[in-house]
């Protein structure tokens, strides 16, 4: 009878879906099933005497865990370099120590390998964020368009006010001194000067409600085939050329064949904006390398990624989650902080993605996703709503 109870136990524990291990508290293996052998690499024929009495040498942190711990671990993780993966692999386990009939503590360890469920974890949390970050993005747009709307007409009254009263002042500038009024011209002046000041705060708004209004309702794109590499060595050399980058390096490592269906225009102002967000943050002075990589997303479909990376400061990790929010700028009075968001919508409208990875005092990387053009397609696609 006893037999018969050990073989059904023995057929039991070679089943489990988790692997298991009972170890002695020196650590002797009495026994382990197939999906822990399968699970750590070992061989499927493998029985615990020809283990020695000891896992391998690759295993040796959770043998020191096993040898070490005195209480139940009802839920932990613990990182092996398994022979069977080229990557580090995560392993979920529990632990509990149990008394068997003849008094000895016997340890009991459960475990699973749960590396591609983290994977797949953090892709879903990853699509959550891009997903929230396209809401907020088109709710805030909608709210801003009206508001965009309702300062143009003031901002063009203003204009034209502002331009009626220098075309007069200049008209008076004109008319000769006289005694009476000897100190006209200085007048003149100092009024003139402060019309120019109004005319250029009205225009800097005109450019604001100008953003807004791009931002709220983009304009639709215009999409065409084009070689990926040639339109970033384009603007690449366009802006080694310009004087405010005379000072910042700009470097491009290998190069891509691939096309991708784009608005030339549009794309372009994405990648000015990236190298110019990174020019500014490193004072003019810094070094931007651009490279490129090719992955296939969740659906099978192939993609591009261009890599802008950067020098720089880095992004604090407690403002990386809003670079994209419109408004959110970290250059003073000197920025508005429609640049990201209009970028960030652009890549929607392309059918693309833009991300950003950051370590604070080391650099930032901005991944520029793009699907791999294989069709004829061309045509125009809608803005995103």
């Amino acid at each position: 009878m006893m037999d018969t109870n050990l073989l059904i136990f023995d057929s039991i524990f070679d089943t489990l879906p988790s692997g298991m291990i009972l170890f002695e508290p020196g650590g002797a293996i009495l026994r382990i099933n197939q999906k822990a052998k399968e699970i750590l690499g070992l061989d499927a024929d493998t029985q615990p005497s020809n283990l020695k009495h000891s896992l391998p040498f690759y295993l040796s942190p959770l043998v020191a865990l096993l040898k070490d711990s005195q209480e139940d671990i009802h839920r932990a993780e613990i990182s092996l370099n398994l022979p069977t993966r080229e990557e580090e692999s995560t392993i979920g386990f529990s632990l509990k120590p149990v008394n068997a009939p003849d008094g000895q503590v016997v340890k009991i360890l459960t475990f699973t390998d749960i590396t591609q469920v983290l994977k797949d974890r953090l892709a879903m949390d990853k699509i959550k964020d891009e997903l929230n970050q396209s809401k907020k993005l088109a709710s805030i747009g909608t709210m801003i368009a009206g508001v965009a709307h309702e300062m143009n007409n003031p901002l063009t009254g203003i204009s034209m006010s502002t331009s009626l009263i220098k075309m007069n002042l200049e008209r008076l500038r004109k008319l000769p001194v006289t005694q009476e009024h000897p100190k006209l011209d200085d007048s003149l002046e100092k009024a003139l000067q402060e019309v120019q000041k109004i005319a250029r705060a009205s225009e800097k708004a005109a450019v604001l409600v100008s953003d807004l209004l791009a931002y709220s309702k983009p304009s639709q794109v215009f999409l065409v085939p084009l070689p990926l590499k040639d339109l970033v060595a384009d603007i690449v050399n366009a802006l080694k050329s310009h004087p405010n980058f005379s000072q910042f390096t700009l470097q491009i490592e290998g190069e891509t064949e691939r096309m991708v269906l784009c608005d030339r225009v549009k794309l372009e102002q994405v990648f000015y904006n990236l190298i110019k967000n990174a020019c500014d943050a490193t004072d003019g002075k810094g070094t931007m390398t651009i490279f490129y990589s090719e992955h296939t997303d969740a659906d099978g479909k192939q993609q591009v990624v261009t890599h802008v990376k950067d020098n720089g400061p880095g992004i604090d990790k407690t403002i990386i989650n809003r670079i994209f929010d419109p408004f959110f700028t970290t250059k003073g009075h000197s920025g508005v902080g429609l640049g990201l968001s209009i970028c960030y919508r652009t890549m929607e409208q392309h059918g693309g993605l833009l991300s950003v990875e950051s370590v604070k005092w080391e650099g930032t990387e901005f991944k520029v996703t793009l699907p791999v053009y294989l069709e004829e397609e061309t045509g125009k696609r809608s803005a995103a709503p």
